[in-house]
């Protein structure tokens, strides 16, 4: 079998467009350049004129459309378009044969460019680095340069509708969603769900990242496979947090020589229930092109179905820019197209500037360090906030400091939650305590958004 090129995919694609009016529109999403065949590209190009023009197309019509432009001879004649249309099985098959075509046309693409970079190593003024750096684009190129899929408004709606009706059939089962465990923030999202990019902001020292952690423990605890990137801490740090929510020896005494006897004992139990967890790190993905290395290895042997980056900004952008914010702004939209590629969620989490603490008030979404772009592409914007005791203001004021200083004198803290961006669903503003012994954040039980 060529694996450049399939001639009977070829004809059965333009069969089926010949006959059917729904293959016609997928048909003619597809580019010249996907077929190998020249007669095969010349007829694709008549069947796009006619369908621009909303002429009917049939055998009769494709034969005079072709022998108007003098290029029926060229094609094969009529006795051509009629084998079209007796050698495709079914039409319904159309966009089973259209992947055909489209995978052969990208190997081809491939294999030219592998006969350049072949070409290209040869030259001894050109650098390793530059032909590396180029094959890189060149092959991103080429799913680039692939058709863009465009689709009706009948279509949409009967997708979405589709998809409406399997959720509700399958409504309380948890794999179709990624629960956070934090009843409040679930209430306010429904869950996580496929293709979005969820931000954590805070300022240093808030606990962004064992919020972003609990949450992926709590996914992993329910079967998900969670990819988990750190760029702020080492694996052993993260184990070491992980150890201490799970068997609640303190943390301080797990970094220490000092460790008690019973300790090890629920150490050693903890270890057992958090082995059993699907959850996989790595320090070293920094780039964007790194974290979807990381994830379609994943893909590739069991699935992936999370992905937790640690933090934004101390990822390196794939390309030269003139300045961080550009930058900042690659990473952030490279990470949202992760997201819709994998079709699951990606949590980012983003550093927020220091300056505004001295105002005693929460921070926004535009305290994000280095650029706005992390606004415009969250589908959700999660801020987190260690409010001081004067912070507390408002009709529950009283409540929430006297809660303020009992979680204090426990030697825990109050943290404000605001989900100030939820592109499909609530927002609001919720309290939550953090355990900073023990590394996990706990519900306020009478607490409501």
């Amino acid at each position: 079998m060529d694996a450049y090129r399939n001639l009977e995919a070829e004809q059965s694609v333009l069969g089926s467009a010949m006959q059917d009016p729904k293959a016609l529109k997928l048909v003619t999403e597809m580019a010249p350049e996907d077929f190998a065949d020249p007669g095969h590209r010349l007829i694709l190009m008549a069947l796009k004129n006619m369908a621009r023009e909303n002429r009917p197309v049939d055998l009769v019509t494709i034969d005079a459309e072709l022998r108007k432009a003098n290029r029926l001879d060229i094609v094969g004649g009529s006795q051509y378009l009629m084998q079209l249309m007796a050698s495709t099985p079914t039409t319904a098959n159309v966009r089973n044969y259209i992947g055909i075509v489209r995978e052969c046309a990208s190997r081809n693409r491939l294999k030219k460019i592998g006969e350049a970079l072949i070409n290209a190593s040869a030259d001894a003024e050109r650098t390793v680095d530059e032909i590396r750096e180029k094959a890189a684009l060149t092959i991103r190129d080429v799913k680039a340069g692939e058709s863009v899929k465009v689709i009706s408004q009948e279509e949409a709606l009967m997708m979405t509708f589709d998809r409406i009706g399997e959720a509700q059939k399958k409504e309380g089962q948890e794999e179709q969603r990624i629960m956070t465990g934090i009843p409040l923030l679930d209430r306010m999202t429904g869950g996580l769900t496929g293709s979005k990019l969820v931000i954590i902001g805070a300022r240093p020292s808030v606990g962004k990242s064992i919020f972003a952690m609990s949450i992926c423990l709590n996914a992993a605890k329910h079967g998900k496979r969670v990819l988990y990137i750190s760029l702020e801490m080492e694996t052993e740090e993260l184990m070491e947090r992980e150890f201490a929510s799970a068997s609640m020896v303190p943390l301080s005494e797990i970094t220490s020589d000092e460790i008690q006897i019973e300790s090890w004992t629920k150490l050693a139990e903890s270890m057992q229930y958090l082995a059993d967890h699907p959850m996989f790190y790595s320090t070293e993905a920094n780039t964007v092109e790194k974290v979807r290395k990381a994830a379609f290895q994943l893909y590739e042997n069991g699935g992936i179905d999370l992905i937790c980056v640690d933090y934004i900004q101390l990822m390196d952008s794939d390309k030269k820019r003139s300045n961080r914010q550009e930058e900042v702004s690659d990473i952030s939209r490279g990470l949202k197209r992760l997201a819709q590629e994998l079709k699951i969620p990606v949590i980012a989490l983003s550093q927020l500037n220091r300056g505004n603490a001295k105002e005693k008030r929460p921070p926004t979404m535009n305290d994000a360090r280095e650029s706005g772009a992390i606004e415009q592409d969250a589908n959700i914007f999660i801020l987190l906030h260690d409010p001081d005791i004067d912070e507390l203001k408002g009709d529950r004021k009283e409540d929430l400091r006297r809660l303020h200083k009992n979680l204090g004198d426990r030697g825990m803290k109050l943290i404000y939650v605001n989900v100030d961006k939820n592109r499909q669903g609530k927002k609001g503003v919720f309290y939550i305590a953090f355990d900073g012994d023990h590394m996990r954040f706990l519900s306020l039980s009478k607490e409501e958004p």
